[in-house]
């Protein structure tokens, strides 16, 4: 694969960046009462830094828009119980977020595609550990991997273009064989089961940032069985 660094493609891979690391915290971990109120202060919603022509650009950014400006402590526990139902528990999970539940027969964490990420972490010199020991295909772990990987891309942007190749190869090699596999499934699953317009814009924006790392590193949606 060769990228051409031009301004505007390197000003696409520093959004998609800062979007990863945003997914990484919505998905991860458990929404806060001034994460929100972070939010509905800070100018993200209106000046997203992915593509934000797309449908589901425009449809997540209009949910999680009037989410957040609707926004009052008050109703923080509402926000707080659509994570827990959705990635969290108690009880059947409404969007599992590990890759091996969709990708295993079992739908279990912890299958041979968790395996298969983790080697692909360690490739890269990775070692994931968030101190609660849980599986390496997590989606808020994936969208931190990829924020990782962009943030050496640019790095590298800034000596010669050559350097930026291989972060650029990795992110494709990633996205096509651990990512864009299963997690369009799960973005599907997910907007169909929240509860409220903030998650259900995340839904919606996360799949366009993947489609916009799709196109920017030519990474492929290769078609796979999927048990859930």
């Amino acid at each position: 694969m060769s990228f051409s660094s031009t301004k505007a493609q390197l000003e696409q891979l520093a959004g998609l960046n800062i979007a990863s690391h945003f997914f990484y915290q919505v998905f991860h971990q458990a929404p806060s009462e001034s994460f929100m109120a972070a939010l509905k202060d800070e100018q993200l919603m209106n000046h997203w830094p992915g593509e934000s022509d797309s449908p589901e650009s425009v449809r997540g950014l209009t949910q999680l828009k009037s989410s957040v400006d609707a926004f009052i402590p008050e109703k923080f526990d509402t926000i707080a119980q659509d994570y827990a139902a959705l990635f969290v528990g108690p009880g059947r999970l409404k969007a599992a977020p590990w890759g091996s539940v969709y990708l295993t027969e079992e739908q279990t964490t912890c299958g041979e595609s968790t395996l298969a990420i983790k080697a692909f972490y360690r490739e890269l010199g990775i070692e994931i550990d968030t101190g609660e020991n849980e599986p390496e295909d997590h989606i808020g772990l994936i969208f931190a991997f990829l924020a990782h990987l962009t943030d050496h891309a640019l790095d590298a942007a800034t000596g010669e273009e050559e350097q930026m190749q291989p972060w650029l190869c990795a992110t494709k090699a990633f996205l096509t064989d651990h990512v864009l596999t299963w997690a369009p499934r799960f973005l599907d699953i997910m907007g169909e089961n929240s509860d409220t317009p903030f998650y259900k814009g995340v839904s919606e924006l996360a799949k366009s940032t993947l489609q916009q790392f799709e196109q920017i590193t030519e990474a492929e949606y290769r078609i796979v069985r999927l048990y859930r």
